[in-house]
């Protein structure tokens, strides 16, 4: 698979986290808010600030009141204990987290950025605003960062650059404790230590058995672009599946007592006493960026980028039902009378499992359930999003529309001109701006329009009672 751009560049985790990224603050890292302080900005900046005149807590809604709008600079010293260890020259100063630490591999160099890897290899880095300045960025790029602002201001840099993500639908657990079956217990095992820190792993897993067989199967995997989601800090984020389990349970006697069972959670995300699949689609860092984005078609054209699945949700047949495949009459009745499910139904998925909202808006299972911000995309974000069709608003005219256009495509077609991409994009674009002046024209003449009919029928009263 294609491999993230810092990692082809020789970067290893340390070189952008810090030691409380790595090894925790303290906290729960699942239930700590903001728990990795690092962001995209703080080395790379935007078009319009670079990395030192942004805000500490820039791009992290957690950050204090005080700290917004202050431009967070460089740090000149790095604590004390990490003079202890091997710290660059600090040159212009150290760059800063957006949560206000030195990052100690990553210096100012005038207006770029020095980073000292731990490999010892030295890669220098040109923030976005000086890509700008030295008009290095393609248009698609200008345009996606800088002209459209609320992709910066409410995306996360990965919604775009992240290439690929590892998806994992379906999440079939079965514990079968038939004919004696037995597993091994690892939690219990990891908390089995000896003097030397060794656990119970790495020893005899016979000791650890318990009553019950665990297996686990997928329904499916995908390693392409990833559905979009609001994240923790409530910034449109990647999506793929946390842990979507369906429970089978085998009793002693061999007989199911739960099969492909989904718990519901009562009143949470949407769901009222009838509960919200307890199956959930998690707001992530893939770690799988590239200088190249993912196209503005795989997101504003896509369903699966909107939250409706793959293929709208359409990939599988209803898994509500058991499917059996064998003889069949023509209106698909079953004629064996002994046969063998091939899928067994899951009573609680109505739907596929790549899909977590339908076109309602109503949501289909938990999002990123930690934190109260994470959901799928709202509905002001989704109707911006949602460009599917929309060349159906041109071309259903195309080629036999009102007089005009028939003449056009009678000419083209005459004239033997070729509307090849290039093409398309210019006579899109020229429509564009002729469409504008036309309704601004338009707009401006009933504008004037009813301003003289007010002038004159305000002047007139006046004019009658100064008359009288």
């Amino acid at each position: 698979m294609q491999e993230d751009i810092h990692y082809q560049k020789g970067m290893l985790c340390q070189d952008c986290h810090t030691s409380n990224d790595l090894h925790g603050d303290g906290f729960l890292g699942g239930t700590n808010a903001a728990a990795v302080e690092v962001e995209c900005q703080d080395c790379h900046g935007t078009t319009k600030a670079y990395p030192w005149e942004l805000p500490i807590g820039y791009s992290d809604e957690f950050a204090t009141k005080e700290a917004k709008g202050k431009p967070r600079g460089v740090a000149q010293n790095l604590v004390e204990y990490l003079k202890q260890g091997h710290v660059p020259p600090k040159e212009d100063g150290y760059i800063i987290t957006a949560r206000g630490n030195p990052l100690p591999k990553a210096v100012k160099k005038g207006n770029k950025i020095i980073m000292h890897l731990s490999s010892g290899k030295d890669i220098e880095l040109k923030p976005l605003k000086l890509l700008k300045e030295q008009e290095a960025l393609t248009q698609a790029g200008l345009l996606a960062m800088d002209t459209i602002e609320s992709h910066s201001s409410k995306m996360e840099c990965y919604s775009c650059h992240a290439t690929w993500a590892p998806q994992c639908y379906g999440c079939h657990v079965k514990i079968d404790y038939s004919k004696g079956k037995q597993n091994p217990d690892y939690l219990a095992a990891s908390h089995d230590q000896d003097i030397h820190g060794m656990t119970g792993e790495t020893k005899d897993l016979r000791k650890y058995l318990i009553d019950g067989q665990v297996t686990e199967t997928r329904s499916y995997l995908r390693w392409e672009d990833p559905a979009l989601a609001q994240n923790g800090e409530g910034r449109v984020s990647p999506a793929i599946p946390g842990c979507q389990t369906t429970i089978t349970v085998i009793g002693k006697d061999g007989k199911a007592l739960l099969q492909n069972h989904i718990f519901k959670i009562p009143n949470v995300e949407g769901a009222g006493e009838e509960g919200q699949n307890a199956i959930d689609m998690a707001p992530v860092q893939p770690h799988t960026i590239q200088k190249t984005a993912r196209t503005c078609e795989s997101c504003h054209a896509s369903d699966k980028a909107l939250g409706l699945g793959v293929g709208g949700g359409k990939l599988n047949a209803d898994p509500s039902k058991t499917t059996i495949i064998d003889l069949m009459s023509a209106d698909r009745k079953v004629l064996p009378q002994i046969t063998d499910e091939q899928l067994p139904a899951i009573p609680n998925l109505k739907h596929d499992y790549s899909q977590f909202i339908d076109e309602n808006g109503t949501q289909l299972m938990t999002v990123g359930h930690h934190w109260s911000l994470s959901a799928p995309l709202s509905k002001e974000t989704r109707d911006k999003l949602d460009r599917r069709g929309v060349c159906l608003s041109c071309h259903k005219d195309i080629p036999k529309g009102d007089l005009a256009i028939s003449a056009m495509a009678h000419i083209a077609k005459m004239a033997n001109v070729k509307i090849d991409n290039k093409e398309h994009a210019g006579i899109l674009n020229k429509i564009l701006h002729i469409g504008a002046w036309l309704q601004m024209t338009v707009a401006a003449v009933v504008i004037l329009v009813v301003g003289l009919l007010l002038y004159y029928f305000v002047f007139k009263k006046r004019v009658n009672k100064s008359s009288v």
